[in-house]
């Protein structure tokens, strides 16, 4: 039987040939079609066939995703079984399907386009990846990642030379290299993802374990790029040497003339610099030159970019370019590439049984052996098994790293389609199983936390520790955090113990994942700031808001204040589970969240990040203790002489008690002038039971004479605020209700304290129709409102509520119900005793 030539070589022989009296026809014009309406089928041209191959695998991969979402499988598991539908093991048996859809003249358009989605994926995999960062992970890392790398790269290894016995078309030397990398891959974006939705961003073992993966894709690719050079021996000893010396000399190029490129580009943009569009076509034409030289010298373009991936630095300039390809690449051109992989994958090829059970039963072992390394290492540094066990299966978790060591093994002929299809299948098999097992060990118990003071207002003095949990954004938000800290931390008598959450988005892309290792001890700022153009903005923003508040507790008064800070890495969907988490796990009396709007430019508050608002109002409905919603206008300026101007608004209820609660912290402080300002509703009653009334009567009535209490024993003895006064207005409506607000406020005031839902619903009923942030309440939704136009910043208290208990929200408070006691007319540090308050009556307004 005559040998099958190669088209494309008798093209090409053709065209060099010094003879050319053959006829050799091609037709050009089978690009595009001219139209249905003149008898072309659409099938019969490259560009309208590609077209609907993208729409077909697009379309399946989404549709098998939607399939598996109630299982909580990754993402990976869908791209996998959408090329296997669509291969010659499930569609493909379907009479004409494979001749229809994917014909054989078709690949390899098809799988070009699949190359270049993976150039480009595998770029940004290398830009998410910091070297530093690999290098500072801590000895435990390391020895995690070698205890969960050499055990299976050693069982893929000898599993490698057993199964040359059995399978005589794979590669003797470079089988058992390719399949020990495989083994002991880790893929890290994927396991971003699992360590985002179990919420273990900010434990111990997701930072060991996303440490822990930067190590083994680094090894699993130093494993790839000798194993490409070993299946060259067959060549001779020389093409395998120069295919070795050229990944090096790669490597070598890339840290010598690229990183430091890149770098100073990174630094211009750090100094306020727009990375301009010539810039990015630049590093992008970069990722294909770097490919090409990659490919040409042997090893493989996917290579090529990841080596020039890792010498983008993750800062400004690394997250503009991710942010070009990303989308497209993900969405569109990496389906094609496990389309290609499905369509290599035919269980039709698996022809010797012995052989296929043998990989599959080292795959397993080698899954097995990562998990009980991980647990003797554990062990050995004294963490609890559950720790380790957790360790050990999210490093095995699977992912494109491993299909693209696959891929590259069976197009360079070093495994067979048997091997192929059979550890592609493994692959899958393993990160399926990873995931139930992961959901058994890692999901947390019930939460039954169990401690006392979850509100501001207990115990009854305020010199006991506060703790309070600080979300923050952007460093941004800082300024105005430490200010609040401040003014509720007068001195060492009234201790505040703050932590700070830098809550960081997460929206399916694994860089913002790199965070997790910011919080390591083992990270400082000052390295930070010395190789600050190479690290990515959020983690610098990180670093900046730790040092900020580690900068604030060194300044403070010793043991008024401690601060820490911590991160938690989430979609905002699911973001307040980590806030209420963190709360219980510190034993937080007060959440204080930053409002979703922030100052701009001409006064106003504009919008800082449409999903804010909701996590707002999920940590306020799930919160196991006060919250408070800060609105920032510039907190932090202060009055002239350092005075903070603070006034507390009261209507009664729960959550005016926290407020003045608060207020009651601040009596203390020298630098805080302080109003507390009381509405009794005229004419009003209480829409409660009368045994309701009367005790939400009375925690008003005890709420405001400790306040009072406090401030006239800090006014006789000395040491209290610049300035405190007591006031109480009676007010028919809201109409007068605002203008009193307004009177106050025109004062000069920079920090409203309100609670979320008042005591007196007759008086701001009217005002919840309009009100345009329900989380603030009609009162500090006033209060924030640009028609109010008041400078002043605004925290809005909701009180903590135990099951079962009478929350003020859902009717009145009976704050104008009664005559609790008042006082005289109260002047500027002069404070009625209590004595005064039992003697005078409501009447007495002032």
């Amino acid at each position: 039987m005559a040998a099958v030539s190669d088209p494309l070589a008798e093209l090409w022989k053709h065209l060099t040939s010094s003879d050319r009296s053959g006829l050799l026809c091609f037709y050009p014009s089978k690009v595009t079609m001219s139209g249905i309406w003149i008898g072309d089928n659409p099938m019969d041209f490259s560009l309208p066939l590609l077209l609907f191959q993208i729409i077909l695998i697009t379309s399946t991969t989404r549709l098998v995703a939607l399939l598996l979402a109630p299982l909580r499988l990754p993402r990976y598991i869908a791209e996998i079984l959408a090329g296997f539908l669509l291969g010659p093991s499930v569609l493909g048996r379907a009479p004409h399907f494979s001749d229809l859809a994917f014909p054989v003249r078709s690949l390899f358009i098809l799988e070009s386009m699949s190359l270049l989605g993976l150039i480009y994926y595998t770029f940004t995999i290398g830009v998410e990846i910091e070297l530093h960062t690999v290098l500072r992970a801590g000895h435990r890392s390391f020895w995690f990642a070698a205890a969960s790398a050499l055990p299976p790269f050693l069982v893929g290894a000898a599993t490698g030379y057993v199964a040359v016995g059995t399978d005589k078309t794979v590669n003797r030397l470079s089988f058992p290299v390719f399949l020990g990398a495989t083994f002991c891959a880790t893929a890290f974006s994927v396991l971003a993802r699992n360590i985002a939705q179990l919420k273990l961003a900010g434990t111990d073992v997701g930072q060991l374990s996303i440490s822990a993966s930067l190590v083994n894709d680094t090894f699993a690719w130093g494993g790839l790029t000798v194993a490409t050079a070993l299946a060259h021996v067959r060549y001779g000893t020389v093409p395998c040497l120069w295919t070795l010396g050229s990944g090096f000399l790669i490597v070598g190029a890339s840290c010598v003339v690229v990183r430091p490129m890149l770098l100073r580009l990174a630094r211009r943009v750090a100094e306020g610099e727009v990375v301009s569009e010539l810039q990015e076509c630049s590093v992008l034409v970069g990722v294909m030159a770097a490919a090409l030289v990659a490919d040409a010298g042997g090893t493989h373009a996917i290579f090529g970019a990841f080596v020039f991936g890792l010498a983008v630095p993750n800062g400004p300039v690394g997250v503009a370019i991710v942010e070009k390809v990303e989308d497209l690449v993900m969405g569109t051109l990496l389906p094609l590439f496990f389309a290609m992989s499905g369509l290599r994958t035919d269980t039709a090829k698996i022809t010797s049984v012995p052989a296929a059970v043998l990989l599959m039963v080292a795959a397993l072992a080698a899954a097995t052996l990562k998990v009980v390394a991980a647990v003797s290492v554990a062990g050995v540094f004294g963490m609890p098994l559950h720790d380790g066990i957790s360790i050990g299966l999210l490093l095995n978790t699977k992912g494109v790293i491993e299909l693209v060591i696959l891929n590259i093994g069976r197009n360079k002929g070093i495994m067979s389609d048997q091997s192929f299809t059979v550890l592609v299948f493994m692959s899958a098999l393993i990160t399926a199983l990873v995931t139930p097992l992961l959901a058994m060990v890692v999901k947390p118990a019930r939460r039954l936390v169990f401690y006392k003071r979850r509100t501001i207002a207990w115990p009854a003095h305020p010199e006991a520790p506060l703790q309070v949990l600080a979300c923050v954004h952007l460093p941004r938000d800082v300024p105005a955090l430490l200010t609040l800290v401040d003014v509720a931390s007068p001195s060492e008598r009234s201790p505040v113990a703050v932590q700070a959450l830098h809550l960081i988005e997460f929206a399916g892309r694994s860089s913002a994942l790199l965070l997790i290792n910011a919080s390591a001890p083992s990270s400082s700022f000052e390295h930070s700031s010395a190789h600050g153009a190479g690290r990515s903005q959020v983690e610098l923003h990180f670093k900046h808001i730790s040092h900020a508040l580690m900068a604030y507790e060194e300044q403070s008064a010793p043991g008024s204040v401690s601060a820490r800070t911590v991160a938690a890495v989430s979609p905002y969907a699911t973001m307040h589970d980590d806030v209420t988490a963190a709360a219980e796990d510190r034993h937080a009396a007060l959440i204080v969240l930053p409002f979703h709007k922030h100052r701009s430019v001409d006064g106003g508050l504009e919008a800082f990040h449409p999903a804010v608002q909701p996590l707002n109002t999920n940590v306020q409905r799930f919160s196991p203790c006060t919250v408070g919603v800060l609105v920032d206008r510039g907190l932090g300026g202060g009055a002239p002489g350092g005075l903070t101007r603070v006034a507390a608004l009261f209507f009664g209820g729960r959550d005016d008690r926290e407020a003045v609660a608060l207020a009651t912290r601040m009596v203390n402080n020298p630098a805080i002038d302080l109003t507390v300002l009381r509405f009794v509703q005229k004419g009003g009653g209480s829409s409660l039971a009368e045994f309701d009334a009367l005790k939400e009567r009375k925690a008003d009535d005890a709420c405001l004479r400790e306040f009072l209490d406090r401030a006239h024993g800090m006014s006789v003895g000395g040491g209290g605020g610049a300035g405190v006064e007591y006031r109480e207005r009676g007010v028919f409506n809201a109409s007068e209700m605002v203008a009193q607000v307004r009177e106050v406020e025109a004062l000069g005031k920079d920090l409203f304290v309100v609670g979320k839902t008042p005591g007196l619903p007759g008086l701001t009923a009217g005002m919840a129709d309009w009100t345009e942030c329900p989380e603030l309440g009609p009162i500090g939704d006033l209060l924030a409102s640009r028609d109010f136009q008041t400078t002043a910043s605004v925290l809005v208290l909701q009180a903590y509520a135990r099951p079962g208990e009478l929350v003020a929200g859902d009717a009145s408070s009976g704050g104008g119900g009664g005559r609790p006691p008042r006082p005289d007319q109260v002047r500027r540090n002069s404070i009625g005793s209590a004595e005064q308050l039992r003697r005078n009556s409501i009447g007495n307004n002032w």
